[in-house]
């Protein structure tokens, strides 16, 4: 698996210039075999790479050295992207709003150029030891800070500037050897939402919450500190400064941060109890049809779908995503789809069983069911591992903190009235529809002339 290194480099004003002369140079380089394919391109040629590269090489070899020709591939890697997506739109795979761009150039309308360096793969040295990353073309020494968690064969060196922090930054990637094997075979479906970030249901019948209300706090305290600024740029006829570029990369780092964390202690969590494959839900276009500032700001599904599959690569647990249309509708307890099953306060009532359950692990358990919904299996016959062995009473519930991150905590009076996956009271239904009984999933005979339940916990 691919891993990427990132530290903090420590440097003095003359290295600054140094980097930041060669990263010029970089952007140059750049900026035209981008704008010689762009020009095939637009004829209706085929882009030739290689004589591209070959005409930028020899233009800028006597500065960038062999890096010139990683440039150039670099930029060949996102136009092979580009085609790849004009492929996938011909074919329907993509959205129709989606709209797939060429690579764009290295400078900005304000005139600056984008600050990268490249380097090939053998043309520097880490030493872990002494901290110092060393460039033999350039003859450079850079010193950095912190320890590299991730060792293995090294690629192609990137270091890039962060114009909000002033600080350079060195992006190391290297392939990591996989020996993690998942410690057993039980499945778990995870529903991702804001109010509860994260809902997980296992098959053995455990399922946990990850309250969103410490992160949602946090994300806007940076928000409403951003558009005080905006305001305060606005009087004066700005539109932007280091203070709010500042301001949005902590808030994008915070947030980024959480997801991340929460992530790694689901995943841990899972391991643990033997979890060998993960569901997880995908929201397909959630910010475009049904957007609203938390959907299309706050959440990034795609960052935290793809976390899931590489913290899950590397502990052995297969992870697959899948689309979730009619989750929050279809009842988890007997299989149908019920338009007004979602009623108030965050739970879902089963009509036909007359059950009430919280509505975001109904969520979790038809997401962990998709899979098999689209093979043989109808629904409404589905067998007792699809459904889980059970179900506790209570979830596990995290919560975020600021100083200790995700804290395990009891649920509050209120939350454990609302959660409560049982009703006591004795029912009739149809025969070997999965039910939920002191942690345990149960079967009953088809009872003739069965009355209808109304026991609603609240």
């Amino acid at each position: 698996m691919k891993r990427t290194n990132v530290v903090k480099l420590v440097v003095d004003k003359e290295m600054h210039e140094k980097l930041r002369d060669l990263a010029v140079v970089t952007a140059k380089c750049w900026n035209e075999v981008n704008w010689l394919r762009m020009q095939q391109f637009k004829r209706g040629e085929r882009v030739d790479f290689a004589e591209t590269e070959k005409e930028v090489y020899e233009k800028y070899k006597h500065v960038l050295k062999v890096n010139a020709q990683q440039v150039a591939r670099k930029n060949a890697e996102d136009w092979r992207s580009f085609f790849s997506l004009i492929k996938e739109k011909r074919e329907g795979k993509l959205p129709k709003w989606f709209k797939p761009r060429p690579p764009g150039y290295w400078k900005g309308e304000d005139g600056k150029y984008k600050l990268v360096i490249i380097i090939r793969n053998d043309r520097y040295v880490v030493d872990e030891d002494k901290r110092i990353i060393y460039l033999r073309d350039f003859d450079l020494t850079l010193r950095f800070k912190g320890k590299l968690k991730w060792h293995g064969r090294q690629g192609r060196l990137e270091v890039i500037y962060n114009e909000a922090r002033r600080s350079w930054y060195a992006h190391i990637p290297v392939e990591v050897e996989v020996v993690a094997e998942a410690k057993g075979n039980l499945r778990a479906g995870v529903d991702l939402g804001i109010v509860n970030l994260a809902t997980v249901y296992v098959e053995d019948g455990t399922w946990y919450i990850f309250k969103g209300g410490g992160v949602l706090s946090q994300y806007e305290y940076y928000s409403k500190k951003i558009r005080r600024v905006q305001k305060l740029l606005a009087r004066h006829g700005q539109r932007t400064s280091r203070r709010l570029r500042l301001l949005y990369d902590k808030r994008s780092r915070f947030l980024k941060h959480a997801l991340n964390s929460m992530v790694r202690k689901i995943m841990g969590e899972l391991r643990e109890k033997g979890v060998g494959e993960v569901v997880v839900g995908y929201p397909k276009d959630v910010a475009r049809n049904h957007g609203n500032k938390l959907t299309v700001n706050f959440w990034n599904y795609g960052y935290t779908i793809r976390r899931f599959k590489e913290v899950g690569e590397e502990l052995g647990i297969r992870v697959i995503d899948v689309p979730e249309p009619n989750t929050s509708k279809d009842c988890s307890l007997c299989g149908d789809a019920h338009e007004g099953g979602r009623v108030e306060r965050g739970l879902y009532k089963c009509p036909r069983m007359g059950k009430v359950i919280n509505a975001d692990l109904n969520g979790a358990r038809n997401i962990l069911h998709i899979p098999e919904s689209l093979g043989s299996v109808s629904r409404g016959q589905l067998t007792v591992r699809d459904r889980g062995n059970g179900l506790k009473t209570q979830p596990v519930v995290y919560r975020w903190t600021s100083r200790a991150g995700w804290v395990r905590t009891a649920p509050t009076s209120n939350e454990a009235m609302r959660m409560k996956a049982v009703n006591h009271k004795p029912m009739n239904r149809p025969k070997g529809t999965p039910t939920l009984q002191d942690g345990e999933e149960v079967s009953s005979a088809l009872a003739r002339g069965g009355r209808r339940l109304c026991g609603i916990l609240s």
